[in-house]
């Protein structure tokens, strides 16, 4: 997919390109839309560079009560 963002619009941001792909991971991911992994995969870093990246933002990782359930099952499972 690509997107284009009209220069008149963009400059407003005052975003660059990488800023404003930056942001619109970062949204994504707030909106429960994507994981880390795949915020990751969209700025060409991994999951961790990108949870690294949400604070620049003021968000925060994903991660309720199911993510630590699951964690503790597959523990379990070894």
């Amino acid at each position: 997919m690509k997107l284009e963002i009209p220069d008149a619009v963009a400059d407003t941001t005052g975003f660059d390109d990488s800023e404003m792909l930056e942001f619109l991971s970062v949204c994504l991911y707030k909106a429960k839309k994507i994981n880390g992994v795949q915020g990751g995969k969209i700025l060409g870093t991994s999951e961790i560079e990108f949870h690294g990246l949400l604070e620049k933002y003021g968000q925060y990782v994903n991660y309720g009560i199911d993510d630590f359930q699951e964690e503790i099952d597959n523990l379990t499972d070894f």
